[in-house]
């Protein structure tokens, strides 16, 4: 969890509160301690693990109180889904980036009040049906270094864990 990139991948793909979270339980905690430690309600700190469980960065071991009869959650993070989490989230960053970087390849057209494919814009005759100006051919080419670049960076990040 000291990886400066990891926890922005985190706190990018889920919030700050939930990478908060994650590097508390460096031991196993209780939901009431992390409030405590915090200084927010019991609710939030539950809403947050609840969240972090779905995508099993945590678990929780329940516990009776035999005096009372009351359960309590010892909560762990679980630091080997961590890295298969990243990985699993970069992978779809990168299909939503290979799907654009298609789009903008295919050609971008543009008139005063939109932005549209080739097909779209076929498909009115290069006319667009809410200004009625002719499209125009969009010169993305810095859109699309930016997508490569991007789609580069991810990939060299992923060879490295």
């Amino acid at each position: 969890m000291d990886n400066g990139l990891i926890v922005n991948i985190l706190v990018e793909s889920m919030s700050e509160d939930h990478v908060t979270i994650i590097k508390k339980l460096s031991k196993p905690k209780r939901d009431e301690e992390l409030a405590a430690e915090l200084n927010v309600k019991e609710t939030i700190v539950r809403t947050l693990l609840n969240d972090l469980h779905a995508r099993s960065l945590v678990e929780y071991e329940r516990i009776k109180d035999k005096r009372t009869g009351w359960y309590t959650y010892l909560w762990k993070r679980r630091s080997d889904k961590i890295e298969e989490y990243i990985s699993n989230y970069l992978h779809d960053k990168l299909n939503d980036l290979y799907r654009k970087l298609d789009e903008e390849k295919n050609g971008t057209f543009r008139c005063s009040c939109s932005r549209v494919s080739l097909e779209k814009a076929m498909d009115t005759n290069f006319i667009c049906p809410e200004c009625n100006e002719p499209y125009v051919n969009l010169d993305n080419s810095d859109e699309i270094s930016k997508i490569e670049t991007e789609i580069a960076r991810i990939n060299n990040f992923l060879k490295s864990i």
